[in-house]
């Protein structure tokens, strides 16, 4: 069959800066692939090469574009995927859902019913397993897939082509006449290695990517912490790929795209140092030299992996330090303490790699005294950048839990709710009360301020300057990179109206 996988728009629509290629729809692609079906992925994001914002500083703000595209149908992004969609003519359409864009997936699935009334649509993703009831609630979407779906998706085809057989399929939900009906859960694939690889030449527009963007992968799934801001599709385990079938996707996509820089993105890429190191074992060995970057703990990091792992290519690592507040801090369950981060930034200072901490305000129970230690604590820590959002609930998470009880969330909005909302307060019943102690007025004021201190820490000529030293063996691999980053980084500083000199989108 032919199966045409979207992948909503969202940055595009906020006029965001937008890398890498969709890792979950690929995967999909690569398992209808091996199945002998002909698949195409349309990365809405992409389809048009908008360029977006490199600073997010005032992200919130940004997302009333997004409000506004998305409800406009005459929306040049619209009409560009109904142009696709109508020229396609899948047999079959596959949605992929996140929370923070699922007004994004019922406009799509709207628009492709609009197009093509006899197709069958498909959602999946993150936000279908995390409430699939509200997803079927959907009428344009025929069929929900929960969790781990390589498998799935190639059972649901099946059945669609015989009409018959929808019962047996695990992880589905799908219409019996008018019943819903959730089949029981797919167990997890404990063997990753028989997950046919991503594919990437499934992608529609491959112009609009660098060989960078093409180079994110997962050499795990799952993540065995509770950090209560955190849902987890993948559950509180850690799978692993082995060695050689992670240097064979490096190989390929190194092969068919001239990627050398990888970006792993496992939720805790350390947290098994004898994986890790037979990793950094095997990039060495490479016909090819690689540079790569993760994102991990700062309590599972230390000198000797961060050696083995700078000699195999790391060239920039990411972890999540959340809050300066130790009260707040604590109420993440993250189960680390500032002492440890501060730890591991002497370390990766030492080593001389450039890291980021991620930070978050606006938790429900955070006072104004919590997010003014949290700008001052990015002084201590000193990362080369500090990334800063405001806290955004997802349900089946434990904060999300904790604000139902407080009376802040809904837990089950209806679906306009996520075509007039901003992604920010969804579930929020009234977003001018998303804190319990600081009015609405005053954390506008706070997090302001939080987004200047961090935008002037991020704009130090020193820590440009290590961003781009970091990086310089893509530069030498790829120059078309320097020349996406000279233009981004001047943007970056404000100075918008030199980049056209360079001219390019990526």
């Amino acid at each position: 069959m032919k199966i045409l996988l979207i992948d909503p728009p969202f940055r595009s629509f906020a006029g965001i800066f937008n890398m890498y290629f969709p890792l979950g729809p690929a995967y999909l692609a690569g398992a209808l692939k091996q199945a002998g079906h002909v698949c195409k992925i349309l990365d809405t994001d992409a389809a048009e090469g908008n360029d977006g914002e490199v600073d997010f500083t005032k992200e919130y703000d940004t997302y009333s574009h997004y409000i506004e595209a998305l409800n406009n149908k005459e929306h040049p992004t619209w009409k560009v995927m109904g142009k696709i969609v109508f020229a396609e003519k899948p047999d079959v359409i596959g949605i992929s859902a996140m929370t923070s864009k699922f007004g994004t997936a019922i406009q799509t699935a709207r628009l492709c019913k609009r197009i093509l009334p006899e197709t069958p649509i498909i959602i999946g993703g993150p936000h279908a397993t995390a409430m699939p009831e509200l997803t079927m609630k959907l009428q344009e979407a025929d069929y929900v897939l929960r969790g781990e779906s390589e498998d799935s998706i190639v059972e649901l085809i099946k059945a669609i082509e015989e009409n018959k057989g929808f019962e047996k399929i695990r992880g589905l939900s799908w219409r019996n006449g008018s019943e819903i009906i959730h089949n029981p859960d797919r167990p997890f694939n404990k063997n990753l290695d028989s997950i046919p690889l991503p594919d990437r030449e499934a992608l529609m527009n491959p112009e609009a990517y660098t060989s960078e963007d093409m180079g994110v992968i997962l050499t795990t799934r799952g993540c065995p912490y509770s950090c209560s801001y955190c849902f987890h599709m993948w559950n509180r385990t850690v799978r692993y790929r082995s060695v050689s079938s992670v240097i064979n996707e490096i190989e390929e996509t190194h092969r068919l795209f001239g990627t050398t820089h990888f970006s792993i993105k496992d939720d805790s890429f350390t947290v098994n140092k004898k994986h890790v190191k037979a990793l950094c074992e095997a990039f060495n060995k490479l016909d090819f030299p690689i540079t790569f970057s993760c994102t991990t703990r700062a309590d599972i990091i230390d000198d000797e992996l961060l050696s083995v792992m700078k000699k195999a290519g790391l060239i920039q690592l990411s972890i999540g330090i959340e809050s300066g507040s130790p009260k707040v801090l604590q109420q993440t369950d993250k189960g680390i303490n500032h002492k440890q981060i501060l730890k591991a930034s002497r370390l990766l200072n030492k080593h001389g790699i450039f890291w980021t901490g991620y930070f978050m305000i606006g938790l429900p129970e955070e006072t104004e005294e919590d997010i003014i230690m949290t700008w001052r604590f990015l002084k201590r820590a000193n990362p080369y950048f500090g990334g800063l959002g405001v806290y955004s609930p997802f349900p089946r998470t434990k904060l999300f839990t904790q604000a139902i009880e407080a009376g802040l969330l809904i837990a089950d909005p209806p679906l306009e709710h996520f075509l007039t909302t901003n992604p920010k307060d969804l579930f929020f019943k009234d977003p001018s009360k998303r804190m319990i102690y600081i009015s609405e007025d005053r954390f506008k004021a706070l997090s302001a301020k939080a987004f200047r201190v961090f935008s002037r820490h991020n704009k130090n000529i020193l820590n440009l300057a290590r961003r781009a030293l970091a990086r310089r063996k893509l530069y030498f691999n790829d120059p078309g990179l320097l020349k996406r980053d000279l233009r981004k980084g001047l943007e970056f500083i404000g100075l918008k109206a030199l980049p056209k000199l360079l001219g390019g989108n990526k």
